[in-house]
């Protein structure tokens, strides 16, 4: 069988495929510098027998096994590139560790990257080289898109789409989903809010303005009225939003801000568009304005921060008769698995706008990714090399055995 097949092939070969996730793991890639991983990748697909790969221009690793014909394509897209390692210890050993260290069981494969999402990476390039080896015949194109820059917007897939037509009739995104198959995830909307003050110095306050202090009002009003208060919706989930950045102008220290801008991340859901948002926030600059005569704060335009309107997707199952495929043949595989939704945003939302069925599944989980416990499980990451093997066997169809 098949499956058996897979399985044993892994198996037989599993400290090579950790040696993989190891190697690239252990090469920088924060956002912009992904080329040296994409050329690693490139080199490793063209000798496990991809038809095709290379690393284009934009840090891209793009790799092709093509099938005989008569069978659907299936591209698999993860991201190469990783925030910055912050205070992370030796965050690029790609060192196995007892999981012990961070609640789990059994090994794991520590490193910046390793569940956001290098570990998927290499899984489905290692699920080529699996197929290669064994002689699988697909009847449609496997493709990998091992992408640039999606930590910063989604550029590397940008490219690959518009440069290179690298797409499929089937996409899956290797984000982490804890080996669940994810089928969306909420918006994203980026608002700014500018307080101006007066400046004076910082020796008698009371000659001046706090701008910082006016924003710190403000910011407290959001918190604690607007954010408890967020709609919630039965597919996407709850709204969230957070002041992630704060600055001050003029930066010295004996100085009275004369301007303050923070800025908040908000994931969004079809109910909650930008204009209620922009609405929301502009009556809480109102009625601060009500009852303090010196605020005065402008919430940024929608337009200048969100171009676009709702950047969330669904795959909804009872539409796409993929979603029972993929969920079929990843219970094959591992057993029966959950239907949700990914808390972060991914690059499935740029192939969901172009009208393809786009689905999740990853190893690792959610809330290890961009910490300093970035880690993925050695045995779920050899799932992951068995589940992709698969679904391009179930999705791309067999031309022989």
């Amino acid at each position: 069988m098949l499956r058996g097949r897979i399985s044993d092939w892994i198996e037989a070969h599993r400290d090579e495929c950790v040696a993989l996730l190891q190697e690239i793991i252990q090469i920088p890639s924060p956002s912009g510098e992904e080329q040296r991983v994409a050329e690693c990748l490139a080199a490793r697909m063209r000798g496990y027998g991809f038809t095709t790969a290379i690393a284009d221009g934009a840090g891209n690793a793009l790799g092709t096994i093509r099938g005989a014909g008569g069978g659907r394509s299936l591209l698999l897209n993860g991201h190469i590139d990783h925030v910055p390692v912050g205070q992370m210890p030796d965050p690029y050993s790609g060192r196995v560790v007892d999981g012990s260290a961070f609640g789990m069981e059994g090994k794991v494969v520590y490193g910046r990257a390793a569940s956001d999402m290098k570990a998927a990476v290499a899984a489905m390039v290692l699920a080529g080289r699996a197929l290669n080896e064994l002689g699988i015949s697909l009847k449609g194109d496997l493709k990998v898109a091992a992408v640039s820059r999606e930590e910063v917007g989604g550029a590397g897939t940008m490219s690959s789409i518009v440069d290179s037509q690298f797409l499929g009739d089937v996409v899956l995104i290797g984000e982490a989903t804890d080996m669940h198959l994810a089928l969306g995830h909420r918006g994203s909307m980026k608002f700014g809010v500018v307080v101006r003050g007066r400046s004076c110095h910082a020796s008698a306050p009371e000659r001046g303005v706090n701008a910082l202090y006016k924003a710190l009002d403000m910011i407290r009003r959001i918190r604690d009225e607007l954010v408890p208060g967020l709609p919630d919706h039965p597919v996407y989930g709850r709204v969230s939003l957070v002041v992630t950045q704060i600055d001050v102008s003029p930066k010295a220290s004996n100085v009275v801000p004369e301007r303050c801008v923070f800025w908040m991340d908000c994931r969004s859901h079809p109910g909650y568009p930008a204009e209620r948002l922009y609405s929301d926030l502009k009556g809480i600059a109102a009625e601060l304005r009500s009852v303090d005569p010196e605020f005065d704060a402008m919430v940024l335009p929608t337009p200048l921060i969100n171009e676009r309107g709702f950047t969330g997707f669904y795959t909804d199952p009872a539409a796409n008769p993929v979603v029972g495929e993929a969920a079929q043949a990843i219970g094959e595989v591992l057993g029966p698995r959950r239907l949700g939704m990914w808390t972060f945003a991914t690059d499935g939302r740029i192939y969901s706008r172009l009208g393809l069925p786009v689905i999740g599944f990853g190893p690792g989980e959610e809330r290890f990714a961009h910490t300093e416990q970035d880690h993925v499980r050695v045995v779920d990451f050899l799932d992951a090399v068995r589940v992709y093997a698969w679904l391009a066997c179930r999705i791309c169809g067999v031309s022989k055995n």
